[in-house]
């Protein structure tokens, strides 16, 4: 019975370490979190009017976080570690949706509250991705890639 003692220890240890290492969520401070320096103050402020304006109109909320990377941590759960901290959403409607790039790791996911799954499934959410960022993220053209996919979001 001893003998497995060990092995439960350096397991222990090891989870324990992979918590430790994972990228810490920042704080919500505005609409938009850029960590990496990719938008300027312009385009900053500009997306911030655009998801503001949204949010009046329809009153879900949408925030975007850009950041250097999410390893050791895939971007999937990043983004719910995120979602779970952040709160984006009227409470008791879970309306929200981050968008989050992690610049270096070249990945992007829509994570979306459940009051709105209905509304934007993860194929819709995968075609937005595809169809309206990817393409102007891989031209450098980040703000565009994020506008264009708000304005469809």
């Amino acid at each position: 019975m001893a003998a497995w003692l060990p092995a439960l220890a350096v397991a222990l240890t090891l989870f324990a370490g992979l918590a430790l290492a994972q990228q810490a969520v920042p704080a919500l401070t505005a609409r938009v979190t850029d960590l990496t320096g990719t938008l300027d103050a312009g385009e900053r402020k500009a997306l911030e009017q655009q998801l503001l304006e949204l949010e009046t109109a329809r009153g879900a909320q949408i925030a975007v976080l850009i950041v250097p990377t999410t390893g050791p941590e895939d971007i999937a759960a990043y983004g719910i570690r995120v979602a779970d901290a952040w709160k984006i959403g009227r409470e008791n409607v879970d309306d929200g949706v981050i968008l989050i790039v992690a610049k270096n790791d070249r990945r992007v996911r829509i994570e979306v509250g459940r009051g709105l799954e209905g509304a934007i499934p993860d194929a819709a959410a995968a075609r937005i991705i595809r169809e309206y960022i990817t393409p102007r993220f891989r031209a450098g053209d980040f703000a565009g890639g994020i506008n264009d996919a708000v304005g469809v979001l």
